[in-house]
C-alpha cells in the first residue's frame, strides 16, 4: 500500500468483506449522514474513520481501489465490490503495526468540531504567548469569529493571570504530547504560533518531514481526536485544556423519516402499526430503528430482543469472527429475524467500541 488512504480504504475493504459496495467506503470517508451510511459504519465497526476525507471525489477512490488491485492486493468479486487478496490482508496487517497511530482516530465522535477545537487551541496559545510577552501587535492565525469571540472570553484579565494560565496550558499540553508518538507530538507543536515563532503548514510540514500532506494531516487528525477523548475522560488530568471543547459537541441527528418513525415509536406504536400509519415497507421502518439504536445510547433495544439473545448473538459473531448476517442466521436459525441480529451488532458496535 503505497499510501495511507489507500490503507484506509483497504481497512474498511477487509471489514466490508464483499458485503458493501465500494461505494459505501466514499460515502463513509466523505462524512455523508445517510441511514445507510451510519449503520455501515456502525455495523462494520468503521466509524472512526468517518467523515476523515470530506474533499474525496469518486473517480480519487476508484483510482485507490483499482492500485489495489494492480498490485495484486485486491480483487473484484462483482461490478463495484472488491476484496482483499491474502498478499492485501499481509500488507494491511503490515502497515497497521507500522502505523499504530490510526487507533487514535474517532471519525464518528469528533469530525464535525474537531477543527474548531483545533483552532481554539492555536489562537489561544498564540494570544496568550504574545500578550504575556508583552507584545499586542501581531497576525491572528484564524479570523474565525466563533474562535476568537471564545479566545477574547477566556483570555483572563490580569498579567499575572495570564501568565499562569499560560504555564498551566503548557504543562497540560506536555503531558499529553508525553503520551503520544514522538511524530504525533511533532506536527501537533510545530502547528502552533507563538512569541516569535511562526507555526508551520501542513504542506510545510509535509515537506520538512518528507511525508504526503495526506499521511501529515491524518496525524493531525488522530492527535486531536486523541486529545479530546482524554478530555471527556480525564478531566481531572486536564483541568485548563478541559475548557476548549465546552459547546462545541453537537447533537448527533436523527435523518428526518427516521426522526417521523421515533416520534410515533414513542407514542407506543409498534412497527407494523408504524409501517401502515406512514405507508412504508415494515423493513424501511426496521431500518429507521437500527438508525434510532446507534445515535441514542438511551434508547432501550429491549421490545425487540432480550439480554439473553443480544449477549447469545454478540458471543455468536465473536466466536465465527463474523458480522455477515447470512453466516449469523444460518447459526441462529429462522426464529430470530435478520432485523434483531442487525439491531444488536450495529448497537453492540457503536457504543462498546468493537
Amino acid at each position: 500500500m503505497e499510501t495511507t488512504r489507500q490503507a484506509i480504504v483497504a481497512t474498511i475493504l477487509d471489514y466490508f468483506k464483499e458485503s458493501r459496495s465500494i461505494y459505501g467506503i466514499f460515502h463513509l470517508l466523505k462524512g455523508k449522514k445517510s441511514a445507510q451510511t451510519i449503520q455501515d459504519g456502525a455495523f462494520f465497526g468503521v466509524l472512526s474513520y468517518f467523515g476523515l476525507f470530506p474533499s474525496l471525489k469518486r473517480h480519487e477512490l476508484e483510482k485507490d481501489i483499482n492500485h489495489l488491485i494492480l498490485n495484486g492486493q485486491a480483487y473484484w468479486v462483482e461490478q463495484d465490490k472488491a476484496v482483499l487478496t491474502n498478499d492485501g490482508k499481509e500488507k494491511l496487517t503490515q502497515f497497521q503495526m507500522e502505523n499504530q497511530y490510526l487507533s487514535d482516530l474517532s471519525g464518528w465522535q469528533y469530525h464535525s468540531y474537531s477543527e474548531e477545537f483545533w483552532l481554539r487551541i492555536c489562537l489561544y496559545v498564540q494570544v496568550i504567548t504574545h500578550i504575556v510577552s508583552g507584545n499586542h501587535q501581531f497576525y491572528p492565525i484564524t479570523h474565525q469569529s466563533s474562535v476568537q469571540q471564545w479566545v477574547k472570553k477566556h483570555l483572563p484579565k490580569s498579567n499575572d493571570e495570564r501568565e499562569e494560565k499560560r504555564n498551566h496550558i503548557f504543562h497540560e499540553l506536555y503531558v499529553f504530547l508525553s503520551r503520544c508518538s514522538d511524530l504525533q507530538a511533532t506536527i501537533f507543536v510545530q502547528q502552533l504560533s507563538g512569541e516569535n515563532r511562526v507555526g508551520l503548514t501542513k504542506l510545510q510540514l509535509a515537506e520538512q518531514l518528507r511525508m504526503d500532506e495526506i499521511t501529515i494531516n491524518l496525524y493531525h487528525l488522530s492527535t486531536v481526536h486523541r486529545l479530546l477523548y482524554e478530555l471527556n475522560n480525564k478531566k481531572d488530568t486536564y483541568e485548563h485544556l478541559s475548557l476548549f471543547d465546552i459547546g462545541l459537541k453537537k447533537p448527533i441527528v436523527l435523518t428526518e423519516s427516521a426522526r417521523q418513525t421515533f416520534q410515533l415509536f414513542q407514542k407506543g406504536h409498534s412497527i407494523e402499526e408504524i409501517s401502515r400509519i406512514r405507508l412504508l415497507k415494515q423493513n424501511t421502518i426496521e431500518d429507521h430503528i437500527v438508525e434510532i439504536a446507534i445515535l441514542h445510547p438511551q434508547f432501550s433495544i429491549r421490545p425487540f430482543v432480550n439480554k439473553e439473545l443480544e449477549d447469545h448473538i454478540f458471543k455468536l459473531a465473536d466466536k465465527l469472527q463474523t458480522s455477515r448476517l447470512r453466516e449469523l442466521k444460518e447459526q441462529l436459525g429462522s426464529e430470530v429475524s435478520f432485523f434483531v441480529i442487525r439491531l444488536v451488532l450495529a448497537r453492540k458496535k457503536v457504543h462498546h467500541g468493537s
